[in-house]
């Protein structure tokens, strides 16, 4: 049977008062009754519409046709400043007035608004005597004002049910939301296929909504060159990153295989900044180029200042770490690309749900990225999500399975699955899964499906719930996994994990590398040269045919690297000097002091003077297993205080000690994957 729908639901969807739903539905009823349909209220479904399916269809075609768009201030405003971008000609005000449904005076109020918010992204709203009005400016800040309205009034899943609909063949096809409609619906076809299709394994990791992003800024530049309005330059000073151009290459040059659009130098760099916006799972590896050093230590930073002014210790947790590392080295990119768009109402809730916590984390933020001062609401609040997801931690036992549908992204979604961990221990896997994903997914396989948005027309019963997950909504799922307990069968024993060969010898190559590391680790007084690149010659001498060859090419890589980015640890005398390239032949890690201090800039951009020498070497081609034992020292040594403190002052029996329990711990946690 079709699940129906309770009054709170539609009160909530609909925002009106239960008197107000009665009164409508009473309505409609009148309207549907000589079609032979009605609606009923069944206690435990809810209200349904039934009737023949031929009747149901006319009735669905009937309100799809007659349908007219009602706008509140705030969306009709978002609707009036799309249409005046796009505009090829100017508009009269009468004209807006009978699209928009409202007065002329009406019209005049919003364009002061609107006028004012143009100007802050220097564009003007020209008004021509007689003729009209027309918005003049950058085509690029038209670009980035446009795409992140048509973003911001589209769900994600109203989105990717439309683009599941598109086809190269129907270019008519048209949208029930307003604001997709502002793009034709071939490049939007077009730009899903050149994102999702041909680059799929890039952007696994990417969420939902920045999914959404990407494909609505890549659409609409098509739509815009299609009409011939072309980007000459764009006016941000952003540099780009290798990797980064390289990903919007290889989409341009998809979208140039399925077209014949002119993609320029300009568009190219265009969309690569929009890119950049994006989170991707990046490796977080010490040894490659883009390995942000400074971003790194500031977020420890920000961990170890939350930590200590909530009196909860965030920095044991090794996937906040990595996880605000990813989203903060995104958030800047979006920051500097993006137009400030209306709060987000779930993401307001979830600041107003950790007040404490909110209020620590935007004052550290400030105190520590003083380069980005003006951090938009919405990336406070993501930033908040991965601090209480790490709150929320605490996995229990359970017993059945449920998928949760969520579409505000990663952060959202693992504070939803610690809360479902937490509160529901009878579930025993839960499977988070992207509404882009949903025509991938075996819906049979989970007892119960929740999701975090109202999805239309879908057919199995599921519950839409809050990213929260509110006591009342623990207290219905509980209510109706009870019936379900009794229809699973008991769990039979398994038999214990056999240990394979392909385990004893993965075993034995992690012990084998970690003993050879601990073997060649040592602390050494050095007599400092002339300069620092001599003094690294020196260390590097006695190395030379053992773990390296060629010292000079190798001091040489070490030099260019420290002075592509800071590495020296503020407040503290020492610093991590570290290169991975072919004339290094064995993984190595060991430490040297200075007879007389070196300056150098630390990561804070502020001068130190250099004592200590932490040095790093790992081949080119290094194995998993040398990668995963050299990055388990490197993050440990900005981990905290006291492990500064430890590589600044510790001797070598007592360092020789941590590291061989960083290993011992890395090991046993690879066994267990």
């Amino acid at each position: 049977m079709i699940k129906g729908f309770f009054a709170k639901h539609l009160q909530e969807t609909l925002q009106i008062s239960k008197r107000t739903l009665y009164r409508e539905i009473s309505s409609i009823e009148k309207t549907i009754k000589p079609q032979k349909a009605q609606i009923i209220n069944e206690r435990k479904n809810g209200y349904r519409l039934i009737g023949e399916k031929e009747t149901l269809q006319a009735i669905r075609q009937e309100v799809e046709n007659n349908q007219e768009v009602v706008f509140d201030n705030v969306h009709r405003q978002s609707a009036l400043v799309s249409s005046l971008l796009l505009a090829e000609e100017e508009m009269i005000i009468e004209g807006l007035a009978q699209d928009f449904a409202v007065s002329p005076a009406t019209i005049h109020s919003d364009l002061l608004q609107v006028e004012k918010s143009l100007s802050e992204y220097g564009l003007s709203l020209q008004r021509k005597k007689a003729r009209g009005i027309l918005v003049t400016g950058s085509e690029e800040k038209r670009r980035q004002i446009l795409s992140n309205i048509i973003y911001s009034d589209v769900n994600e899943y109203e989105f990717f049910s439309y683009l599941s609909e598109l086809n190269a063949a129907d270019k008519n096809i048209r949208s029930t939301n307003f604001f997709l409609n502002f793009i034709s619906p071939i490049w939007f076809y077009f730009a899903q296929k050149a994102v999702l299709e041909k680059t799929n394994s890039l952007f696994i990791e990417v969420t939902d909504n920045q999914l959404q992003q990407v494909i609505t800024s890549l659409a609409l530049s098509l739509e815009r060159i299609n009409k011939g309005h072309f980007l000459t330059e764009t006016t941000s000073n952003q540099t780009v990153s290798p990797s980064i151009r390289s990903l919007a290459e290889q989409i341009i040059g998809e979208i140039k295989r399925q077209t014949d659009l002119g993609m320029t130098e300009a568009e190219i760099l265009f969309f690569s900044k929009q890119l950049e916006g994006v989170n991707y799972k990046k490796p977080q590896n010490i040894f490659l180029d883009n390995f942000d050093a400074e971003l790194s230590y500031q977020v420890r930073e920000l961990i170890r200042l939350v930590s200590e002014q909530m009196q909860k210790d965030f920095r044991k947790d090794d996937t906040l770490f990595y996880d605000l590392l990813t989203h903060l080295s995104a958030a800047f990119k979006r920051i500097d690309n993006q137009a400030q768009l209306a709060g987000n109402p779930l993401l307001e809730k979830i600041l107003e749900e950790y007040p404490e916590l909110t209020e620590i984390i935007q004052a550290n933020l400030k105190q520590i990225f003083t380069d980005h001062q003006a951090f938009l609401q919405d990336e406070l609040a993501y930033i908040v999500i991965h601090f209480a997801a790490s709150l929320e931690r605490n996995p229990v036992r359970k017993e059945l399975s449920a998928l949760v549908l969520c579409s505000s992204g990663i952060g959202t979604a693992k504070i939803l699955e610690s809360r479902i961990n937490k509160y529901i221990p009878e579930i025993e896997r839960i499977e988070i899964a992207k509404i882009s994903q949903m025509s991938h997914i075996d819906f049979k396989e989970f007892d119960l499906i929740l999701s975090t948005i109202y999805l239309p027309e879908f057919s199995l019963p599921y519950k839409v719930i809050s990213p929260l997950l509110l006591d009342d909504e623990i207290y219905e799922i509980k209510q109706e996994l009870k019936g379900k307990q009794s229809e699973n069968k008991p769990a039979s024993f398994a038999s214990a994990p056999k240990t394979t060969q392909n385990d004893f010898e993965k075993v034995y190559e992690q012990m084998k590398v970690a003993n050879e590391l601990l073997t060649r680790f040592s602390i050494k007084n050095i007599t400092t040269q002339q300069t620092l690149e001599k003094t690294l010659e020196v260390i590097l001498e006695e190395l030379e045919g053992v773990v390296l060859e060629n010292r000079r090419k190798v001091r040489d890589l070490i030099v260019n690297r420290h002075q592509l980015a800071p590495i020296g640890i503020p407040n503290t005398h020492f610093a991590l000097f570290h290169s991975s390239n072919h004339y290094v032949k064995e993984p190595y890690f060991a430490i040297f002091d200075l007879s007389r201090s070196v300056p150098i800039l630390g990561m804070d951009k502020k001068p130190m003077e250099l004592t200590r020498l932490l040095l790093m070497l790992a081949p080119a081609d290094m194995s998993e297993t040398e990668n995963r034992l050299l990055g388990k020292i490197s993050a440990s040594v900005i981990e905290s205080d006291v492990n500064m403190q430890l590589y600044q002052y510790g001797n070598e029996e007592e360092i020789y000690e941590w590291i061989s329990s960083l290993f011992i711990a890395e090991i046993k946690e690879s066994e267990e994957e």
